[in-house]
C-alpha cells in the first residue's frame, strides 16, 4: 500500500509517538495499524446498527457505541469525562455569545441598561444547564430510579478519576519530564492527533459511516469514534513495544529490518538511539494478545455460549 492510499498515516504516526514509539515506523507498520483500526470501526458500526435495529430504530445513538465497551470501566470513565467537558465548553461558549449579543444590541451610554443586562446574565433561570449529557447510562443502576440524590446529580463525572486515568497521567509525566521546549511543543501538538477532528468527510468515507450505519447529526458519535480510534492506536502501540522488548534479551531477530528507506514515510521524529522501530510482526502479536485477553474476560455461561465470542473483539 502506497503512502497516498493511507488516509491517516500522519495521525497514526503521531499517536504512536505519544504511546512511546519515538522512532519512525515503516509504511507497512502504519498501514497494518490503519487496517486493524478500520476493521474495528466497521465492527463497531455494524454492532451499533444491530443494536439500534433491535430497538426498532433506523439510526444508532451514542449509547449503542458505549454499550459495546461498557465493561471497560476506565475507558467509559474517560469518555464520559470527555463528553462532559465538551458539553460544558459548548454551553459556556453559547452563554458568552448570548451575553455578547445582548451588549452589542444596547448603547454604552446608558449605564442602567448595562446593569439590567448584567443582572439578566446572573439570573439562574436564564442560565443554561451544564450537566453532562452522559451522567447516567441506561444500563446503570441509577437509571432505574426517577429520583436521584443531590450528590449523585450534576458534576460527579468530572470529580471521579479512575486508576487507569491516573496511570496514564503518570506515564505522560514520566515521558515529558526530560523534554526540551521544542520536544514538548511537538508532544503537545501530537496529543491532538485525531481521526475525526476536522476530518469528518474523510473519516466517513474511510469507515463507511453513513453506509454501514447512520446516526443523528446531534449525537456525539464522531467524538466517541475519534476517542476510540486514538485509544486503539495507543493500546496497539504499547502492546507492540512490549512484544519488541521481549525479543531483545534473545538477540536481534529482525526479518523486517530489510525494509528500504524508500519504503518508509518521511520521518516526523528524531530517534534517540539505533534501536529499530516496531515492525508489523509486533503489531500482529499485539493484536492477537489483546484479542486473546479480551476473550478470556468474556463470561461463558453454558455450553450453548461456548462457541460465542470467537469473532472479533474490541481492542
Amino acid at each position: 500500500m502506497s503512502n497516498t492510499e493511507l488516509k491517516f498515516a500522519q495521525e497514526i504516526q503521531q499517536m504512536m509517538h505519544i504511546a512511546g514509539e519515538t522512532r519512525s515506523p515503516s509504511l507497512q507498520t502504519i498501514s497494518l495499524v490503519e487496517d486493524i483500526v478500520k476493521q474495528q470501526v466497521v465492527f463497531i458500526l455494524t454492532t451499533a446498527n444491530d443494536l439500534a435495529a433491535r430497538r426498532g430504530s433506523r439510526l444508532f445513538s451514542n449509547y449503542d457505541l458505549i454499550f459495546q465497551f461498557r465493561h471497560d470501566d476506565s475507558r467509559v470513565a474517560r469518555l464520559r469525562s470527555l463528553l462532559a467537558w465538551k458539553n460544558i465548553r459548548k454551553n459556556v461558549k453559547d452563554s458568552d455569545d448570548e451575553k455578547g449579543a445582548k451588549f452589542d444590541a444596547v448603547t454604552v451610554e446608558n449605564p442602567a441598561i448595562d446593569q439590567v443586562a448584567a443582572n439578566a446574565a446572573e439570573n439562574p433561570s436564564e442560565a443554561k444547564t451544564t450537566e453532562p449529557m452522559t451522567t447516567t447510562l441506561p444500563w446503570d443502576i441509577a437509571s432505574y430510579y426517577s429520583e436521584r440524590t443531590p450528590n449523585d446529580a450534576g458534576m460527579f463525572v468530572l470529580d471521579k478519576t479512575d486508576g487507569g486515568s491516573l496511570e496514564r497521567l503518570r506515564q505522560a509525566d514520566k515521558k515529558t519530564e526530560g523534554m526540551t521546549i521544542q520536544e514538548y511543543t511537538a508532544w503537545s501538538e501530537y496529543r491532538h492527533a485525531s481521526f475525526t477532528w476536522r476530518k469528518t468527510k474523510r473519516f466517513r468515507e474511510w469507515s463507511g459511516l453513513g453506509v454501514i450505519a447512520e446516526h443523528k447529526p446531534s449525537d456525539d458519535v464522531l467524538e466517541i469514534l475519534g476517542f476510540l480510534t486514538a485509544d486503539m492506536v495507543q493500546r496497539l502501540t504499547e502492546m507492540a513495544l512490549a512484544m519488541q522488548k521481549l525479543e531483545q534479551p534473545s538477540g536481534p531477530s529482525r526479518p523486517d529490518s530489510t525494509v528500504s528507506m524508500a519504503e518508509k514515510p518521511a520521518s516526523l521524529f528524531v530517534s534517540p538511539d539505533d534501536t529499530d522501530p516496531i515492525h508489523p510482526r509486533h503489531i500482529h502479536q499485539a493484536f492477537q494478545n489483546i484479542q486473546a485477553w479480551s476473550r478470556k474476560k468474556q463470561p461463558t455461561l453454558s455450553r450453548r455460549t461456548m462457541g460465542a465470542g470467537r469473532g472479533l473483539m474490541l481492542i
